[in-house]
């Protein structure tokens, strides 16, 4: 089978970013290539013009025009670009001759639906979001052409993809048709999360002692993982053992994070990393004791989840069906009230003095991870494509 993939925003490259969608995106690529498939990679940002456009919008147009004008530029633009790009996939089309075009969902990108219409060429959209999420994150300028944009996509498209159940049901109550709707949840690069990761040189650099029970938290500072929640959640606890948090990554909400440590007396007992390279992420995860997901969407499928359960950590995170999907409480994951930071500060009082309870949650989550692979993930999306083909 011959795929073609288009990332079609100029912003995002495959072999650069480490955000989540670019993550699954690669890995899903590698995964069907080691079933032996043949994968064309075509990107947005390959093209000159295309990135200084994403330049001139974040440097000039975002900074020096009001907010409402700035969108409307952008979504206007997005679509013009798009539709410009739709002519380099025709013509890869016409030159590779794929079965499918695959791409991950980007809002107001009409270029994979255009070059289906032009070769019929079928068209399956892997990440897809509803279609408030744009605007919910990031803001919107024209919310009719939003609509627009993403229902012509979603009729022409002959496979949607939903990361979980939650997000097929949404997709479901936006009056797409269930026969489309594919679930294919993200996954783990097993050589790189898993249980035999050695935390313990970042233990020693971080001057963590031996009794001390270490929480790390893995993420960019989105405003959604409230990171403000569990700082005030453990300036609260009060434990047998002595504890410390480990915030590994960085992000544009990082400085306010650390402010708020120091302003709630945390600095002795906070680590901030940074940015710090993909490939050494597990390592830095895998000196924490205790994995801690303070808060997530209501729809995703967090990837760290996964990620924290293969290095076989003791998960805490919210009792939301998002993350029930993956985990049960007490078994393999302590999951509290979302939103609650007294239920979130007893989680994680409760393991800090709970060694038992931290390991049976760790072998647990250990095992589980186990059928977490990408492999597995590309497994379950090569026969749904079989099948359309």
């Amino acid at each position: 089978m011959k795929i073609l993939y288009n990332l079609s925003y100029p912003g995002d490259r495959l072999d650069v970013q480490r955000a989540g969608h670019i993550v699954r995106a690669n890995a899903i690529l590698n995964g069907l290539e080691a079933l032996g498939h043949t994968v064309i990679r075509i990107e947005a940002a390959e093209d000159k013009e295309a990135r200084l456009a994403v330049s001139t919008y974040q440097n000039l147009i975002k900074n020096r025009l009001p907010s409402s004008i700035a969108l409307k530029l952008r979504d206007v633009g997005r679509v013009v670009q798009s539709r410009r790009y739709a002519h380099r996939l025709i013509e890869a089309i016409e030159h590779h001759r794929p079965d499918c075009i695959l791409e991950t969902h980007v809002p107001f990108n009409l270029a994979g639906k255009l070059a289906s219409d032009k070769t019929g060429t079928p068209l399956i959209i892997d990440d897809v979001a509803p279609v408030w999420e744009e605007e919910q994150q990031y803001g919107v300028g024209f919310k009719s052409l939003a609509q627009k944009t993403y229902q012509q996509v979603a009729n022409r498209a002959n496979l949607l993809i939903a990361v979980n159940k939650t997000l097929k049901k949404y997709l479901l109550e936006q009056g797409l048709p269930e026969k489309k709707i594919l679930v294919v949840e993200n996954g783990i690069d097993g050589l790189l999360f898993n249980p035999l990761v050695d935390g313990r040189k970042y233990r020693a650099q971080y001057g963590f002692r031996e009794d001390e029970v270490v929480l790390v938290f893995v993420g960019s500072f989105q405003p959604y993982h409230r990171v403000d929640f569990l700082l005030n959640a453990f300036a609260n606890i009060v434990t047998k053992q002595p504890a410390r948090l480990l915030f590994v990554g960085d992000g544009n909400h990082r400085p306010e994070a650390e402010v708020l440590a120091k302003r709630l007396g945390l600095a002795d007992k906070t680590v901030f990393t940074g940015r710090i390279p993909y490939d050494e992420v597990s390592a830095y995860a895998a000196a924490g004791d205790i994995a801690v997901m303070p808060a997530t969407n209501e729809y995703g499928n967090p990837m760290k989840v996964y990620e924290y359960m293969a290095l076989g950590k003791a998960v805490i995170a919210p009792n939301q069906d998002t993350i029930t999907e993956i985990a049960k409480h007490n078994q393999n994951a302590y999951l509290f009230e979302p939103e609650n930071v007294q239920s979130l500060g007893l989680a994680i009082q409760m393991l800090i003095d709970d060694a038992n309870l931290r390991r049976i949650l760790s072998e647990n989550a250990g095992k589980l991870a186990s059928s977490f692979t990408w492999q597995t993930r590309a497994k379950v999306l090569e026969q749904a494509i079989l099948k359309i083909i």
